[in-house]
């Protein structure tokens, strides 16, 4: 396991959510979260800013949705990882995000025990 530091962007129009979710990812080890983003076009902006290795991106925002940033923030920058967050765990959410190039989809309620794994990949690559 390398001992650099994740940086993880996340984007999530509610903030009592985003708020939590901060939260939890700074007790993890490894990681740092460089900033919020409230919805698609300020991901995206924010992106381009603050450089994250690691999007973690809410579906449905106003503005632009995830799906729709998901797809820019992969063409314009392949390497960064992006994570779809949502309500939903459909199977038809994670084909949408197969679809617009996510590199992975969480149900919300599965974070806690989802997430870590994919930090802990990042941090192998």
């Amino acid at each position: 396991m390398s001992n650099r530091t994740i940086k993880i962007l996340l984007c999530d129009d509610n903030d009592n959510f985003r708020q939590l979710l901060t939260q939890y990812i700074k007790a993890l080890p490894g990681v740092e979260v460089v900033g919020e983003a409230i919805d698609g076009v300020d991901v995206i902006d924010k992106t381009e800013t603050l450089n994250p290795d690691l999007v973690l991106m809410d579906l449905s925002m106003p503005n632009q949705s995830g799906l729709d940033a998901t797809k820019t923030i992969k063409e314009k920058w392949p390497n960064k990882s992006v994570i779809i967050l949502t309500l939903y765990e459909d199977s038809v959410y994670k084909e949408l995000a197969d679809e617009f190039n996510a590199d992975g989809f969480i149900a919300k309620s599965s974070i806690k025990t989802q997430l870590p794994a994919v930090i802990e990949d990042k941090m192998r690559k």
